[in-house]
């Protein structure tokens, strides 16, 4: 046996088992979406007026929920060394061209004097601050789940974990978050996942070395 093929094999065996990855990787987005809740709960807290918002806020919730999804197959194969990616790349490129198309639309669906309010919500974009920072535990107990597993791809894994943990935490920013419009959300919360994921490439190489 080639010595490149019997390192291919020794690392597909490598790191914990396929249903012990996935029950851990649940129990982390679980804990790190509580931990994130927990944050908006003690610091900006939940808008004021969340129970006459409750759809509005369910909705951005699904959204963020979906871009979480859309990186999650990624992320989950990328920990474990050795596996084709496939369509997994394609699923995160899919999502964001979506939530483009959803964004036109959405605009277009506005009188002109009013698309601007509705893309950049009357001010500041704090989502985009707020969103990352509500990522860091995720992103930290991803961190520790990843660097069990052996990953090899170290930049692209880091940025696959910050984009799902960008989502992650973009569910619990919708708690608070008071801008309703779909352009916002659209724009805004992508590019706060999309800043994630590229805070996640940065620190892949270092703190995913094994």
């Amino acid at each position: 046996m080639k010595t490149g093929r019997l390192i291919e094999l020794l690392a597909r065996g490598a790191g914990p088992r396929r249903q012990d990855h996935t029950r851990r990787l649940a129990l982390t987005l679980a804990c790190g979406l509580g931990l994130a809740l927990a944050l908006i709960t003690v610091g900006p807290g939940v808008r004021e007026d969340f129970m006459e918002a409750r759809m509005p806020v369910m909705w951005k919730t699904l959204f963020s929920a979906a871009a979480a999804a859309a990186m999650l197959p990624l992320a989950a194969r990328l920990m474990r060394p050795g596996r084709p990616l496939a369509w997994r790349i394609g699923a995160g490129l899919a999502f964001v061209g979506i939530a483009a198309l959803a964004t036109v639309i959405a605009l277009i669906g506005e009188a002109p004097e009013q698309r601007m309010q509705a893309w950049l919500g009357g001010g500041f974009p704090w989502c985009v601050v707020l969103v990352p920072l509500l990522a860091a535990p995720t992103a930290a107990l991803l961190v520790w789940l990843a660097r069990s597993c052996a990953p090899t791809r170290l930049t692209l894994t880091g940025a696959a974990i910050g984009a799902l943990s960008g989502g992650v935490g973009a569910m619990a920013y919708s708690m608070y978050c008071p801008i309703d419009s779909i352009a916002f959300v659209t724009t805004w919360y992508v590019i706060s996942i999309a800043l994630c994921a590229a805070f996640g490439a940065l620190a892949g190489a270092r703190l995913l070395r094994w």
